[in-house]
This record gives structure tokens, sequence and C-alpha cells, in this order.
């Protein structure tokens, strides 16, 4: 019998000893894997929702509608007969015939434009002279040496009044002492006397620009009623002038002519047929009615999948899994 080492026994016990527990711990680590599948299976649990039932159970009472029938297919001949035709009239031109003649129109409206303001310049080039004679003629209608004449003589009566009075209170004052209270008050006396003539002759200039003014004023409003009267008998003259010469729209634009209307005339029309095929009015409603169901259906089926997130659901299609239909339309109900 061979005899065992006792380092090799003992190698081997421990290599068997490390395996086990390698066993032991694949052992555990594959459970714990499958309780953590189950918890996780367990957590979100498969239900279903008939989202079809849940919109039959919330859908609203139906809005009366009335049915309008459809229209049958209707057939209506018309019978053989004689008609009276209305008159026919010639076509108009052409919008470029149109257009053209309008532009030559304008053209001949702007050339007789020209030759009118040339003309008018013509006849008002020499107005500022006849400006400058008619304002000499009606400068000489009012009397302005007269006018000077006049304030020269009321002007000379003034200062010599105002001698009159100067002349004993300067007699006084030279006879006064120059510091005695007769010289001051005699002195007071002149210097108002004086003021008071200022004043005087002061007004009477002011009078006197003043008519002369109110004849400046005269003389301008009369010489501009003569400037406006003489441009508007040269605007009339130049109107009768140009109204001599021959229109030159009528001359080289004639009028086109009218062609005359047809005569009337009798026409003997076939019998005809005219076949009218029926149609539903209410398809255009129920076409409306069936989209607004199928979008109704796809709001129902995003709140089923926001009410299983919820609720901690997955919605499936199984049709083993357990119907949730009611539980999720009594939560939309209570909501």
């Amino acid at each position: 019998m061979c005899s065992r080492h006792p380092s090799s026994s003992a190698f081997g016990g421990g290599a068997r000893l490390s395996l086990f527990r390698r066993g032991q711990l694949i052992l555990c680590a594959s459970g714990v894997a499958l309780l953590l599948a189950g918890c996780q299976s367990r957590s979100e649990p498969s239900v279903r929702v008939d989202v079809a039932r849940a919109a039959q159970l919330l859908a609203l009472p139906p809005m009366f509608r009335a049915q309008i029938p459809a229209l049958p297919a209707r057939s209506v001949a018309t019978p053989l007969d004689s008609v009276r035709l209305e008159p026919l009239e010639p076509p108009a031109p052409t919008e470029t015939v149109r257009g053209r003649r309008a532009l030559a129109l304008a053209s001949i409206e702007q050339q007789r434009a020209a030759v009118r303001e040339r003309l008018l310049q013509a006849r008002l080039q020499n107005l500022p002279e006849l400006e400058r004679r008619w304002q000499a003629e009606l400068r000489a209608e009012y009397d302005l040496d007269a006018l000077r004449a006049e304030y020269d003589a009321l002007w000379q009566e003034a200062f010599q009044e105002y001698g009159r009075k100067r002349f004993p209170l300067l007699v006084a004052l030279i006879t006064a002492a120059p510091d005695s209270e007769a010289h001051r008050k005699i002195q007071k006396q002149l210097d108002a006397l004086e003021r008071a003539f200022e004043a005087q002759e002061q007004q009477l200039q002011a009078q006197y620009r003043a008519r002369l003014e109110r004849v400046e004023q005269e003389i301008r409003v009369r010489l501009n009623a003569r400037r406006r009267e003489f441009i508007r008998n040269a605007e009339a003259e130049v109107l009768e002038q140009l109204a001599q010469q021959p229109d030159a729209a009528e001359l080289y634009l004639p009028q086109p002519q009218a062609l005359p209307p047809a005569p009337p005339r009798k026409e003997t029309l076939p019998a005809t047929s005219v076949s009218i095929a029926g149609r539903d009015p209410n398809a255009s409603s129920v076409a409306r009615h069936a989209e607004s169901e199928t979008l109704r259906r796809q709001i129902l089926q995003q709140l089923a999948q926001e009410w299983a997130q919820v609720q901690g659901y997955r919605l499936t299609n199984d049709p083993n899994a357990p119907d949730k239909t009611q539980k999720f339309v009594d939560y939309l109900l209570a909501r």
C-alpha cells in the first residue's frame, strides 16, 4: 500500500474547501438576482385597459341632429320651343387700345398746359413795369404833401405854445438866486414843460406816421386788386386764344365708331336633359364625427398610460392580464 504524504492531503482538502465556498457564493448571487427580478416583476404588474369600452362608458348622450334625407337623382327635360335672343352688342375695345388712348390724351393735355403757361408768361412779362406805373398813379391820388404840411403846422403851433410858456419861466429863473427855493421850483416847472412838449411832439409824429401807413395800405390793396384783375384778364384771353385752335384730341384721336347692334332673331333650341346626381348632405357631419371619435380615443389612450404610471401598472395587450378598465373609468369619473 502506498502511504499518502501529509502535505499533499492537506493541499487537496484546502482546494476542495475553496471550490465549495465559491459554489455557495454563486448560488447566493443567483438567488439574489432571482429575488430582485421577482421584486421588479411584482413592483409593476401588467394590466390591460380596453380603450374602446372606456370610450363607450364615458360617452356623452348623443346630441339631436336633424337627419336630412339624401337628395334623389332627378332628370329635367326642356321641351322643344322657340326662344328670342337678346340683341348682341359689339365687343368693347381691348385694354391695350384703351391704355394707349389714355396715354395719348394725357400727353395732349400736358402739351396744352405747357402752351397755355408760355402764352400766359408772355402776357405777364411787362407786369412789373405796369405795377410801378400803377403805384405812382395811385400815390398821386393822395396829397401826401398836404399831410406833411398839416403835421408841420400842428408842430409849429405846439412849439410856439411851448415857447410862450417857457419864456416867462426862463426870465424868472435868471432873476432868482441860484440856490434859492424859488430857483429850484422854476427849474422843476421848466423840466415839466419840456417833458410835456416832448410828449406832444411824439403824439403828433405818431399820428402823422399812422396816416401815412393807412395811405400806403390803401395803395397796396388797390394795387393788388389791379394785379389780380390784369392776371385774370390775361388768363381769359389765353383761354379764348386756345379755344380758337382745333382740338388735338379730336384731330388726331377720333372717337371709335360704335358698331350697330345686331338685329334680334329667333333660334330653335333642341330639347335638352339635365341629370343631377343625388348626394348625402350628412356626409360632412359623419366625417367630422369619425374624426372627433378618433381624437377622443387617442386622448383616452394617453390618459390610460398616465393612470398606469401613477398606479404603478404596466399596460399590455395580453388578454390574460387583469382587466382594469372599470377602475380607469372610475378614476376619470372621480376626477
